[in-house]
């Protein structure tokens, strides 16, 4: 694993990695605190109240919950605890999905496919690379970065103003983390009308 610090890009300008992803090693190490794909770093064990906190909104509503991305289990576990019906997970990484297919075998939620978010279902996400960076380079305040970098994207996608909402949460990075250095994260709550 590399522990770079969080200074420099993680993604060199024009890079394109979609290619390679899907058969790439997925780098867990030892003590399963990191996960690397081609040596970019995917997910850290620091996430975890954030990760919950994502978790939590999601399946604020019990039914059917889809996630995108497995990672290290860490919003995965936090799903399969709480009140709901069905879990879909959907991972591009095979690594990773080997993984996930070995997890899921002792989960209490399994289910089929329905429809991807009904009415009054729940919407929430993050993409701490992206974020980290335009939180280094464009911007101090997270709520303003969400609210001018997100918000639009989503009006756009159909969901309406009032029903996209977000929670600001205290969370100190690790000085080693290449990928995220800001002490707040953002959990959106968003809901389809």
């Amino acid at each position: 694993m590399s522990s770079g610090a969080a200074a420099g890009p993680i993604f060199a300008e024009g890079e394109d990695c979609r290619a390679a992803w899907r058969e790439a090693t997925a780098g867990y190490d030892e003590p399963d605190a990191h996960l690397e794909i081609l040596g970019k770093p995917v997910m850290e064990r620091w996430e975890t109240p954030y990760m919950h906190s994502l978790a939590t909104v999601a399946a604020s509503k019990g039914g059917r919950v889809l996630e995108v991305g497995f990672g290290m289990a860490i919003a995965a576990s936090k799903v399969q605890e709480l009140g709901i019906e069905e879990h879909w997970i959907i991972e591009c990484n095979e690594g990773v999905f080997r993984r996930l297919e070995q997890w899921a075998k002792a989960q209490p939620h399994k289910g089929h496919a329905f429809r991807l978010l009904r009415p009054g279902g729940v919407l929430t996400y993050c993409n701490l690379t992206s974020w980290g960076e335009l939180l280094k380079t464009r911007y101090s305040d997270i709520e303003k970065m969400f609210e001018e970098t997100q918000v639009g994207p989503l009006l756009e996608a159909g969901f309406r103003r009032e029903n996209i909402s977000t929670r600001v949460m205290e969370l100190q990075p690790p000085r080693e983390c290449r990928y995220y250095s800001h002490p707040r994260m953002i959990t959106p709550t968003v809901l389809k009308h």
